[in-house]
């Protein structure tokens, strides 16, 4: 199996949400990741802390990188699957994309032993 990192976009937030639909969010999500640790297919994941900053060569930015299209980064999720198509699968099982957010799906590519 293939490694695919699952980056989590945009969504509502929290605090726009009553605390009913807050609780069923939780929920979903508890049986979303253990269905993927039951199936061995969850390799690490955790929601990010807003803010942060842009490192380049030339400067340093207060923030973190933000696209009105895609929305922020908001977590992440590190997944095992066979092919590109099956962790596309996994993405759209998941709970974030019925919080009106959106996954970019990528391989993580193995780093070449020296």
């Amino acid at each position: 199996m293939k490694e695919y990192l699952l980056l989590l976009r945009g969504g509502k937030p929290m605090t726009s949400k009553t605390e009913a639909q807050n609780k069923a969010e939780l929920q979903a999500w508890g049986a979303y990741m253990g269905d993927l640790e039951k199936r061995g297919q969850l390799s690490g994941g955790l929601p990010l802390v807003s803010g942060g900053k842009t490192i380049s060569a030339k400067s340093t930015s207060p923030e973190a990188v933000t696209s009105a299209r895609e929305g922020i980064v908001g977590g992440y999720l590190i997944v095992r699957a066979d092919s590109l198509d099956d962790a596309t699968k996994i993405a759209k099982a998941c709970p974030h994309i019925t919080n009106e957010g959106n996954i970019e799906v990528r391989e993580i590519a193995p780093m070449p032993s020296m």
